[in-house]
């Protein structure tokens, strides 16, 4: 009796130890032309103009030659639900030649958020959340870090620099690590997930947010996203 009980034993261990995580994948895109971004002039403040050759572009719609769409964030709807445990790294915001780096961050509830000044002169980083509420502190010093305490409740916020007008940066705060942010590619990779029937959002600044129902079966799947341009009021 014992033996079979502990034969039965390990072989629901082994049962347990075969069950694979998964990646999900895929790829944002722009439906249509892009609009041409516009230049950030940066000619009052000779400390930003002079770290950059050539021309800095807004950043609220970054696309790629085959219209790869940049910043878009996708995350795994009522990923609370799955488990998963707070990501240890930390996501950083940088103050890089007046500009944020990245321009779109993702982050777990409870997990850590810091701004970092990489340029050596006066910045303040004002968030306009509100569930986290709002912040604004000072970084004028070179390399000064600063914990940023706002990923304590589901959000996406603005985050802006009032003594450099034209700075800005978005934090998405989920619900769990299912998340990610689509590169200069326009891909994505979400880990670690089972095989099962999820909903993933896609969230973009200016073209808005849609859903999509994937199944992870034999720890694969795999979903790509299109966004148009917003309809103006009137349908126009």
């Amino acid at each position: 009796m014992n033996g079979r009980i502990w034969l039965s034993a390990l072989a629901v261990s082994a049962g347990f130890a075969t069950v694979s995580l998964a990646d999900v994948t895929g790829k944002a895109t722009f439906d249509g032309t892009p609009p041409k971004p516009k230049v950030i002039n940066m000619a009052a403040v000779p400390d930003c103009a002079k770290q950059h050759a050539d021309p800095v572009y807004e950043e609220g719609i970054v696309t790629g030659d085959n219209n790869e769409l940049k910043n878009v964030v996708i995350y795994v709807k009522d990923g609370a639900k799955l488990g998963g445990a707070v990501p240890t790294t930390p996501v950083e915001l940088d103050q890089k030649g007046c500009l944020y780096v990245p321009h779109v961050v993702a982050v777990m509830v409870g997990q850590e958020l810091k701004a970092r000044n990489s340029d050596g002169f006066l910045h303040n980083v004002h968030g306009l959340a509100q569930a986290n509420g709002e912040f604004n502190f000072p970084q004028q010093t070179k390399d000064q870090e600063n914990k940023i305490d706002a990923t304590k409740a589901v959000e996406t916020y603005k985050v802006k620099c009032d003594v450099h007008p034209w700075m800005a940066a978005w934090v998405v705060v989920t619900d769990s690590p299912y998340n990610a942010v689509t590169g200069d590619d326009g891909q994505y990779t979400i880990k670690g997930l089972k095989d099962g029937k999820y909903t993933l959002v896609a969230w973009q600044e200016k073209l808005g947010t849609q859903e999509a129902e994937v199944e992870v079966k034999d720890g694969n799947a795999t979903h790509d996203f299109k966004f148009a341009p917003r309809k103006k009021a009137g349908g126009g």
